[in-house]
Order: C-alpha cells, then sequence, then structure tokens
C-alpha cells in the first residue's frame, strides 16, 4: 500500500492547491491495480471495464472521495485489454477523454508494460508528466532510471517527478540529485521532486487555464 498511499497523498495535494482557483477537480484513473481506492477507504463495486460492457454507467464506477474534489477510476482491466484489442483500446481512450473533460486534473496509473497506451491519449493533456513513487530500498534509483528509460522509448514523455516515501527529506535530496543526473546526461530527461526535498527542490506553479479553455494536467503514475 506504500505507492497507493504515495498517489493518494499527491493527488490531494494537487487538488487542494488549485481548489482556490475555482471549481476544479482531480481524477484518479487507476490502472496498474495500486490500490489506490483502498488508500482512500472506498470499496469499488464497478470499473471502466464493467462500464465499457454496459454493466453500469460510467458515473457508478467513478468513485468519490469523501470531502475532497477527488474522484478514482478503477481500469486496471479495461487497459490490459486495450493492449491487444484496437477496439478496447478506442473504447477506453473515448471513455478517459469523456471523463477528464469534467476535470482539471488527471492521474494515470500504469504499469511500464502499459506505457505505449500513453499514445492514444495524447491530445488529452496540455501537459504530460510521469511521476514515479520511490522508497527506500537500494535499488530505487536503478529501478527510476529503468522506468524513465523504457517511458522515453515508448512515448513521447521527458519529464519526470519522483514521489519519495520512507526516507528523510535529506536522503530523497541525495537520491534525486543523482538520479536527476544521470537521466539527464544519458536520456536528456528532466527529474523533479513531486513534494519538497532538501535543498533541491524548488516551487512549481500549476500551469494557469486559460479563461475558455480546457487545459488538463496528466501525470502518468508508474
Amino acid at each position: 500500500m506504500g505507492q497507493a498511499t504515495a498517489i493518494a497523498r499527491r493527488a490531494q495535494e494537487i487538488s487542494q492547491r488549485m481548489a482556490p482557483a475555482g471549481a476544479t477537480a482531480t481524477l484518479i484513473i487507476d490502472g496498474a491495480r495500486s490500490q489506490v481506492a483502498h488508500a482512500f477507504g472506498l470499496k469499488a463495486r464497478y470499473d471502466l471495464d464493467h462500464a465499457l460492457e454496459r454493466d453500469c454507467d460510467i458515473g457508478e464506477a467513478i468513485l468519490a472521495v469523501p470531502n475532497a474534489s477527488l474522484w478514482v477510476l478503477p481500469a486496471a482491466r479495461a487497459i490490459d485489454r486495450a493492449g491487444e484489442d484496437e477496439g478496447q483500446a478506442a473504447r477506453v481512450t473515448q471513455a478517459i477523454e469523456s471523463v477528464s473533460a469534467r476535470v482539471r486534473h488527471v492521474v494515470l496509473t500504469l504499469p511500464p508494460a502499459r506505457l505505449a497506451f500513453l499514445r492514444r491519449i495524447g491530445e488529452l493533456a496540455a501537459l504530460r508528466q510521469a511521476l514515479i513513487p520511490m522508497d527506500s530500498s537500494a535499488d530505487a534509483g536503478t529501478a527510476a532510471l529503468a522506468a524513465i528509460r523504457q517511458t522515453m522509448s515508448d512515448t513521447e514523455i521527458a519529464v519526470f517527478r519522483l514521489l519519495f516515501s520512507g526516507m528523510s527529506k535529506a536522503a530523497a535530496g541525495r537520491l534525486l540529485s543523482g538520479t536527476a543526473a544521470i537521466a539527464r546526461r544519458h536520456f536528456g530527461a528532466t527529474v523533479s521532486a513531486a513534494e519538497p526535498v532538501e535543498d533541491l527542490w524548488r516551487a512549481e506553479e500549476m500551469p494557469e487555464q486559460p479563461a475558455g479553455e480546457r487545459a488538463p494536467l496528466v501525470e502518468t503514475v508508474l
């Protein structure tokens, strides 16, 4: 549950930061079975696959997080099938785009093997970033670099944020520094921290939404 909790915390932080700007919302499309709904204390009866098969309305598959402008859409089965079926892929893309039209920020969780699916929703986002949960294990940096390399070979994403858990800000800063330097030198990737880490993080404002236009931020969690 460590990764799911980190994703949930990130979504809450983004949603709260955008709230003063007006009616905004964050949607987590869980395509990696990361138990994000469980991290919020939610129990899923339906998922995106049920909606596509017309067993329920898509609104019934979306779980509202109490007391927050946050929603979770379980979608792992649908996205798994989309990787092997062109018709299913088109239906999943259409469903995601229809749901995302109601929100400003989308967090799409995907396993590395499904990253190529991102090409199908290229027009959804004005800005796309990959968000990589990091833990305190000895191979965390190596795993992150492998994910960055695969993401850049499968998609056009070259901006990455590391989400740290289970370590001090100083330790996170050291890990970020080494990972960012290697990623920049060998892959040409831009890597920063999703949350403050000691001496190595500078806050960035969310992109403003032009009047009359929808400019959602989509983050892909690896």
